[in-house]
Formats: C-alpha cells, sequence, structure tokens
C-alpha cells in the first residue's frame, strides 16, 4: 500500500513538472533570425544596434539588431522608433511569415523592419530632451605616380546636434588638389542647417551656405534659403532624408563677372549598414537648378562604402562626382574623383 502511495506521487511529481515545463516552452518568448534559427527564451533590451536576449538554452547572448527578422515576447516594452517617436506598453507579436507587429498602448504599429527601431527596453525610455550629437570627421587622399603625378586632399567634418524637434547642422569641407607639384584645386566650403520638425518626420528647414574656388576665380559663392523636408529613418542602422526649396544665390568673380540668382535646391543624405561586420554604404547629392538663364543647374554627389576599423575609427573609399551644365569660363563640366581615407565617427 505504502508502494503504490509512493508510486502515485512519483506520477503526480512528473506530471506536474512535464506539464510546467511545457507551459514555460508555450509561453517562452521567439527570436527569428534572418538565417532562419528560432531561439526561445526572452527580450532584454535593444540599444546600440546590439539585442541582448535571454536564451533557454545557452544563457545570454547578443545578437547584432541587423540580423534581427521579428520578435514575439511576453513582456511589455518601451519602443523608440526612428524620427524619435516612442511607443509605450509594446507586446511584441509576430504574424504569419514572420511579420512583426508591435501592439502597443497608442495602437498596433506593424514594423516593416527592426532597422527602423532605436531602443527596446522594459524600463521607460528617457525623454528627448537632451541634445543628441552625431557626426564624423573625414581625411581622404589620392596619391598617384607614373606618367601623371597627382595628389588630392579632401578634409571633411559634419556636426549634427538634435533636441526635440530641433536640430541644427553643421558642414565643412576642404578640397585641394596638386598636379606635377602645381596646385590645381583649392576649394573651401561651408554649411549650416536649421531644422524644425512639426511631425514625426516632417520638418521646414533654413540653411544658409558659403563656398569659393581659387582656380574657377571665384571668389564667394552665398546662398540663403529655406524649403520642406522629410525624415523617412533616422536610427544606427539606416538614415535617410530629403529636403528641398528655395533660395537666393550671390556670386562674386576675380574678373567681376558677379551674378545674382533665385534657385531651387533639393539635397538627399542616405546611409544603410549592410552587414553585422558595420559595412555602411552612403549616398549624398545637392541639386540646384537657378532661375535666371535656362538650363543653367548643377549637381554635386558623393557615394562610397565605409568599414570599421577600431573603436569609432572607419575605413573609407567614396566616389565624389559634381557636374555642371554651364561651367565656369576655362572649367570642365563633369569633375570626378575617388578618394580613400579615414573617419572618426560620433
Amino acid at each position: 500500500m505504502a508502494q503504490k502511495e509512493l508510486l502515485r506521487k512519483k506520477l503526480v511529481y512528473w506530471f506536474v513538472l512535464v506539464f510546467t515545463l511545457f507551459s514555460a516552452a508555450a509561453n517562452a518568448g521567439v527570436l527569428v533570425l534572418i538565417n532562419g534559427d528560432r531561439i526561445s527564451g526572452e527580450l532584454i533590451v535593444i540599444t546600440d544596434g546590439q539585442l541582448r536576449w535571454q536564451s533557454d538554452m545557452a544563457g545570454e547572448i547578443v545578437v547584432p539588431q541587423i540580423n534581427v527578422v521579428s520578435i514575439e515576447a511576453r513582456d511589455l516594452f518601451q519602443v523608440e522608433l526612428d524620427a524619435h517617436r516612442q511607443l509605450s506598453e509594446c507586446q511584441l507579436q509576430i504574424r504569419g511569415d514572420n511579420a512583426q507587429l508591435l501592439n502597443c498602448k497608442e495602437g498596433e504599429a506593424p514594423l516593416n523592419s527592426w532597422k527602423q527601431v532605436t531602443k527596446v527596453s522594459a524600463r521607460p525610455l528617457i525623454k528627448r530632451d537632451i541634445w543628441q550629437h552625431t557626426g564624423y570627421i573625414s581625411a581622404s587622399a589620392k596619391d598617384a605616380a607614373g606618367n601623371t603625378n597627382e595628389q588630392d586632399l579632401e578634409l571633411d567634418l559634419k556636426v549634427s546636434a538634435r533636441r526635440g524637434s530641433v536640430r541644427h547642422t553643421v558642414i565643412a569641407t576642404y578640397d585641394e588638389q596638386t598636379q606635377s607639384e602645381l596646385k590645381t584645386r583649392d576649394d573651401l566650403r561651408f554649411e549650416y542647417q536649421y531644422d524644425h520638425f512639426f511631425s514625426d518626420k516632417w520638418y521646414v528647414n533654413g540653411l544658409g551656405s558659403w563656398e569659393r574656388n581659387v582656380f574657377q576665380s571665384l571668389e564667394s559663392r552665398k546662398l540663403l534659403g529655406g524649403g520642406l523636408g522629410y525624415q523617412f529613418f533616422d536610427t544606427d542602422l539606416i538614415r535617410l532624408s530629403v529636403d528641398g526649396g528655395v533660395g537666393y544665390e550671390t556670386e562674386e568673380y576675380a574678373n567681376n563677372d558677379n551674378r545674382k540668382a533665385m534657385v531651387f535646391r533639393e539635397s538627399t543624405d542616405f546611409t544603410y549598414q549592410l552587414n553585422a561586420l558595420g559595412l555602411q554604404f552612403f549616398h549624398r547629392n545637392t541639386y540646384l537648378q537657378l532661375f535666371d538663364r535656362n538650363g543653367d543647374w548643377r549637381v554635386q554627389t558623393e557615394t562610397g562604402f565605409k568599414l570599421p576599423v577600431i573603436g569609432r575609427l572607419t575605413a573609407q573609399a567614396k566616389l565624389k562626382f559634381d557636374y555642371a551644365n554651364i561651367p565656369a569660363d576655362e572649367a570642365h563640366a563633369m569633375d570626378r574623383i575617388w578618394l580613400f581615407g579615414l573617419n572618426y565617427d560620433w
């Protein structure tokens, strides 16, 4: 009799244990990666492009955010999307075909890619009432010897500071070229842009720029303008903004052939992280259409790749392409150059 009672207690114990394990497994979260792996466990946090996950089998693991397809989690999370929009008390749910859904206090929000997310935390997120700074300093060069002796040097600085609905951006560029020990290029340019966001993604802006080009006899080119812009994405993994507007430009030349005109301006700034190693593709362009004479327009583009080296230091290869439909006297319409260098990003 005592043996039967002991056997019954053992059966009940094992039944409860198995039921508990199966229930825990059924309620556990699921992390789906781009290679098809499905890892059970619970989300800890997503920040700085990294996801920390408490795996049922392997303990705490760290996964690059770029490798995440979808997440199912039991807890409620605070989510910060690109453009600094914050959602609270979010359930992370997986729909058919591993599509991601954020079921939040503010309503349901489908998520096309985790690249659009800046941070996820079970704790309340910090309000965006402090300055957030991003930017880079870069030095790029080209050195050719043989039939043509040519040295090119370009120094770039970009600093952007945002707090709430206000963003300030400063850009400075210096470009020098020497051929057979004779200087053939000496360009300097500064730009300041003020953006005011009146929604999550839309903003109005005002800008001013100054540049000089010694070998085109351009002593000064000044532009004052403003317009409207749209911030499609703004995270560590993907950034895309487009803005356009009108302005007033004045040009002063050494031969006194000065010029003033209304202009239309469009610019695009795009950065996209391609893999977990941090390889980035970037493209920036500015298009200007002058209204004082037909067919007078110019475009400046910068396209390339960046790869982390150590810490905040990255290697860079880029193609600069400038085209002026009506160039200055004794100047070529097209200017194209490959440059290689180093960046310091923050």
